[in-house]
């Protein structure tokens, strides 16, 4: 075990996601890892080493790792471990980092599948010497996005969405997701009128049985100033409470988001297998890891399961941001800056 650093006498405070790196030596060919948290598989790979990201409720654990050969298998010996908080994790070097989410071609989803009554979304100019004043802004480069709601209903929706559909091989085998961007409300949009901000990450990718979509779903619902994401519920999925309260994001001044994101098997477990492809892939779930707000980092944990079919959808990564209002003859503006998506 090179990562993290345990002990076999007492038990270790850790911070969650952990990252747990282990090899073994054989004289077989070591064919795969489990990692098992209270005796239960927390991740599975196919590889001569582990570099993994576990996702733990706070609280009292027993973490053991084991390694495979053809033949048999070995486990480190039973640690004991403690999560007493979480932080957003360092993505690996060997990471996807895309570029220029801040600019770029955005796209403006005012169909009527995106929800609401209506739909009256636009873009705006970003720059700005007034509210904002985007000569200063957290990521210091000029570049970023101007959504605007002109609601010509009282639950007027729109999407606003930029997504990657290039390399689609090294697309489809990403599993672990940190999406960071900085998001502002001018004092100009009264939160009164807003019915939810949503941000959601989404990922398309073949599998075995046909396109998967993945849809991270989350808001903040203005009316009940309760943080949702998008869950299941009654045979379906919905808008499901957090447990994040209050949510409402004061206007004139820059807040931050961090999202740590994973797709999982239907067990709740990532499977890492030898070359990723539509046979080989299981992860046919999605995790909620963390959500930062401001600094203020909170575990969500909870599982879903994806959307099929989309046969017309080939392999795309892609962020989005929608507005919702709740009042006619309204104005809503969100600016964004400093949008990142790293992906592994």
């Amino acid at each position: 075990m090179q990562s993290p650093n345990l002990s076999r006498n007492s038990t270790v405070n850790l911070i969650s996601p952990i990252h747990l790196q282990a090899t073994a030596e054989d004289t077989a060919t070591v064919t795969g890892y489990v990692v098992y948290v209270d005796n239960v598989n927390v991740f599975r790979n196919f590889s001569p080493s582990v570099d993994a990201w576990i996702m733990l409720p706070p609280g009292s654990h027993t973490l053991y790792v084991k390694a495979w050969d053809a033949h048999t298998n070995l486990a480190t010996p039973t640690y004991n471990i403690n999560v007493v908080g979480f932080a957003p994790p360092n993505p690996p070097v060997h990471s996807h980092r895309f570029l220029n989410i801040d600019n770029g071609a955005w796209t403006v989803d005012n169909n009527p599948g995106v929800g609401g009554q209506c739909n009256h979304g636009s873009t705006a100019p970003f720059p700005s010497q007034r509210d904002p004043n985007t000569n200063n802004l957290p990521a210091f480069d000029g570049n970023g996005q101007h959504f605007v709601l002109t609601s010509g209903c009282t639950y007027d929706d729109s999407l606003f969405y930029r997504k990657y559909n290039s390399d689609p091989t090294r697309l489809a085998s990403h599993t672990n997701f940190l999406w960071d961007f900085w998001f502002y409300i001018p004092t100009s949009t009264s939160n009164s009128t807003i019915q939810a901000l949503e941000h959601d990450l989404f990922q398309a990718v073949p599998l075995s049985d046909g396109v998967h979509e993945f849809m991270f779903g989350s808001q903040c619902n203005y009316k009940t100033n309760q943080w949702q994401i998008w869950l299941p519920q009654g045979g379906g999925l919905t808008w499901v409470n957090a447990g994040v309260s209050p949510c409402m994001s004061s206007t004139g001044t820059w807040h931050h988001a961090t999202y740590f994101l994973q797709r999982v098997t239907p067990n709740g477990y990532q499977e890492v297998p030898k070359v990723f492809g539509p046979a080989t892939d299981r992860n046919t779930g999605l995790r909620y890891g963390t959500l930062t707000i401001d600094g203020h980092t909170t575990y969500l944990g909870a599982v879903a399961w994806s959307t099929i079919p989309r046969p017309a959808w080939g392999t795309v990564l892609g962020v989005q941001h929608q507005l919702d209002s709740s009042a006619n003859g309204v104005i809503i503006e969100e600016y964004t800056d400093g949008e990142s998506l790293i992906a592994w």
